[in-house]
């Protein structure tokens, strides 16, 4: 295959056969046109500030360029040039040596002749602009893609010149790793000043993408220390932007199964709280991604989870969200029963299977936890337990009393056409409250603790205004007033709400009146389901009543306004607007959130969709950074 990147076709700008002065000058007009970019952006480049850049009068830069459009696709364009000649001649010199091809190719791209802050910028200018996005893939698309291709092929042939017994890597993988290094030094030269040598940025990568090769594939570079020149010291680096995880995975069918691997079968999922599970016989269910299960009471007074599956033919044992099964479990398909420790006890007509062990055909064990009275469970083991995980806090979690607790209210279950990630988003950062929840700012006003912990766990604490502020929504102000003492409680948490999350996402919300387990489950791309309920303990006081009724009075209102938020956040993050998003101080929990994703899912760190072509890789930076 020929993997010679194309040159792009030429423009009506570069059809033209001006003089050799003329050449020249307008040569001089393009360069200044990338340094003007650099500095003001494509919005805020003008003719005039390209004239006075190349200190010359406007009138010239008409002249050569008939608008400013083409005076921008100009910069673009000549700097796509450049790279184009540097890949032919890359992908050309070396065809027989994999090792100095793929070096080659890194040299390309950030070689002085190609690389400088101002092209950098450039190219993410257009990048970042959506409106412009068009024009840079009509002249940079396909060369991109062609850039990206040649990487492959050369991985490609490092791969298969291994000896045998070698490792093969992937490559794919190593593809998409060179190109993405490759960008970072292209990052850390748009984020330089404005006129600075790229040597810099090209001194920092090249060593490090050269390392990389040669821990990959040490039959190329064994003996040949020349291609793999000693990494330059390290300059102080600029921190990092806190930024999103990308839009792209909130809608990606792909992505979503990976999360159901990586993140949900080793979670744990709250399933609710041992007040339902009072007799032998009594049950919980859990369904998401995918996957049902049960909790069911036994004989014995044990608590038993298992995959609701029948070993026959896959239908559930047993419906609903809670229920009482009996003596034993019956499938209502074929009557299978099974005892409630899951052993397999009775087959209908029996006689018509060939001879089989009984003891095979349990049902399948999945893990459970009761931790504080709540019943959680996991399909797949290897994390640490749920009170491990939320050790830190514990002390603080049993003055509530939740074990002692009954269900209060009904089971809120319902589906949103938006991910998971984005409900869980919204849920963790409280930074919207004095904008998207007037009800719950007028109780709390903007102080709040929100601190992520350990082990993917986080809290949030909100204290009520102190009592000469004046509370404006009848549901608050009447909570307020009518929200009795809780004996029980420290005195610092008899008027304060605090939430503890359990990452990807159960959580469990005290409250001085309460306690709930909160859950979003994703039900995949761009759709999930948000279940809880609410305990609380024996009160008859009039008052703790109408606490209880004005708390959810106010949770409702706030889940009504959530719902209108995460819709429009939903829409957003799926158009051409958007690849990511710049965190505050005060969303360090989402930061948090992402992070714990991101080391699940390293390809989360990829602000472009996979297989989006190498280039698309610079549209997140850009528009955080223009």
């Amino acid at each position: 295959m020929d993997d010679t990147p194309p040159i792009d076709k030429p423009t009506a700008t570069q059809e033209r056969s001006p003089a050799p002065g003329q050449d020249q000058r307008r040569r001089e007009l393009v360069a200044a046109t990338q340094r003007t970019i650099a500095r003001h952006g494509l919005a805020g480049t003008t003719s005039a500030k390209v004239a006075k850049e190349a200190g010359l009068s406007p009138g010239i830069v008409n002249f050569y360029f008939a608008s400013k459009e083409r005076l921008l696709l100009a910069a673009l364009e000549e700097a796509s040039l450049a790279f184009t000649k540097a890949i032919r001649q890359a992908a050309e010199a070396h065809r027989a040596d994999p090792a100095r091809r793929l070096l080659g190719l890194v040299d390309a791209a950030v070689s002085p002749q190609v690389l400088s802050a101002e092209t950098a910028a450039v190219w993410y200018a257009f990048w970042g602009e959506a409106g412009a996005r068009a024009d840079y893939m009509a002249i940079c698309g396909a060369r991109d893609e062609a850039y990206y291709q040649a990487i492959l092929e050369a991985s490609e042939a490092a791969v298969a010149s291994a000896p045998p017994g070698r490792p093969r890597p992937d490559p794919v993988a190593v593809a998409w790793a060179v190109a993405g290094m490759i960008e970072q030094v292209w990052q850390n030269a748009v984020m330089a000043e404005a006129g600075a040598p790229a040597g810099a940025q090209a001194g920092e990568g090249r060593p490090l993408i050269a390392a990389l090769l040669t821990s990959l594939f040490p039959w190329l570079f064994e003996g040949r220390e020349e291609l793999a020149p000693p990494r330059a010291a390290q300059p102080a680096l600029q921190p990092a932007l806190p930024l999103t995880l990308p839009g792209w995975t909130y809608d990606d069918a792909a992505f979503a199964a990976r999360e159901k691997e990586a993140l949900f079968l080793g979670a744990w999922h709250a399933v609710g709280h041992v007040s339902e599970l009072q007799k032998p016989g009594d049950y919980l269910t859990f369904a998401g991604n995918g996957e049902r299960a049960f909790v069911v009471r036994d004989r014995e007074g044990r608590l038993q989870g298992f995959h609701n599956v029948c070993r026959h033919r896959a239908h559930a044992l047993v419906s609903g969200d809670a229920g009482n099964c009996g003596k034993v479990l019956r499938c209502p398909y074929h009557g299978w029963v099974f005892g409630l420790d899951g052993r397999l006890k009775a087959m209908a007509v029996e006689g018509s299977f060939p001879a089989v062990d009984r003891e095979r055909l349990g049902l399948i064990p999945i893990e459970v936890e009761v931790f504080l009275g709540f019943v959680f469970l996991r399909f797949r083991g290897g994390e640490p337990s749920v009170a491990e995980r939320f050790a830190p806090y514990a002390e603080e979690m049993a003055p509530y009393r939740s074990a002692e607790m009954q269900p209060y209210g009904r089971v809120w279950d319902e589906t949103y056409a938006v991910d998971w990630k984005n409900q869980v988003d919204n849920y963790l950062e409280g930074y919207h409250v004095p904008a998207g929840h007037p009800g719950l700012y007028d109780l709390f006003g903007a102080v709040y603790e929100n601190a992520p912990g350990p082990q993917g766990t986080a809290r949030a604490l909100h204290r009520f205004r102190s009592e000469d502020k004046p509370v404006e929504g009848w549901s608050t102000r009447h909570y307020r007033r009518l929200l009795p003492s809780v004996g029980h409680l420290p005195e610092e948490r008899r008027r304060a709400w605090s939430y503890y999350s359990l990452f990807p996402y159960a959580a469990l919300d005290f409250y001085p009146d309460s306690v709930d387990f909160f859950q979003i489950i994703p039900e995949g791309p761009g759709r999930s389901r948000l279940r809880s309920r609410a305990y609380a303990l024996p009160d008859a006081r009039r008052e703790m009543r109408a606490a209880r009724y004005l708390n959810q009075r106010i949770n409702n209102a706030v889940q009504d306004e959530d719902v209108d938020l995460i819709l429009s956040v939903q829409a957003g993050l799926a158009g051409s607007a958007y690849s990511m998003g710049l965190l505050s101080e005060k969303e360090a929990t989402l930061g948090a959130f992402h992070a714990f994703i991101r080391e699940r899912l390293p390809e989360a760190a990829s602000p472009a969709r996979p297989g989006s072509g190498p280039a698309a890789e610079a549209a997140a930076r850009a528009v955080v950074t223009a």
